[in-house]
């Protein structure tokens, strides 16, 4: 299953410069099938992680954003950090996760989205979580004045 290969995999954890790393995410995202992301950089952030996981993780929140932004609308990403954390914000307007939604959107198989094209629904955020996970990390969402925020925590170094 989908979380047993999850849980299977291995990550090789690192140092990692976050504000680079995000710029260059916001610049590759439309190749990703994700137009209009930005982020405005800073100094660096240096972070726990796995590069490649966690640009997976990030992008499964950016596909996530794109399909419930208002059209039109960036998505935005922010780094702050945060005592001994490295938080990344991911923001889109648009409608609010219901109050009784905002945990389990995390879970497998979760989406008010109906398939298309068979393509199965309910697993990125799931698979976000899961390698966020795995790096000493956390997500989580909240709802806020225009939109939606998907918050990631990794450790700093």
């Amino acid at each position: 299953s989908p979380s047993e290969a999850l849980a299977a995999a291995t990550l090789a954890v690192g140092r990692l410069d976050l504000d680079a790393f995000l710029r260059q995410v916001a610049e590759n995202a439309a190749y990703a099938g994700i137009p209009d992301v930005t982020y405005a950089a800073g100094e660096p952030v240096w972070a726990q992680a796995d590069e490649y996981p966690l640009e997976d993780a990030i992008t499964h929140v950016l596909t996530n954003a794109d399909r419930y932004r208002v059209a039109g609308t960036p998505v935005t990403l922010a780094l702050r950090g945060e005592g001994e954390l490295a938080v990344i914000d991911i923001h889109n307007q648009g409608p609010h996760i219901p109050e009784d939604q905002l945990a389990r959107i995390f879970d497998y198989g979760v989406s008010d989205a109906q398939p298309e094209d068979g393509v199965r629904r309910g697993q990125g955020l799931f698979v976000a979580k899961t390698y966020l996970a795995k790096m000493g990390g956390s997500i989580a969402a909240r709802n806020v004045d225009d939109g939606v925020v998907f918050e990631i925590g990794l450790r700093r170094t």
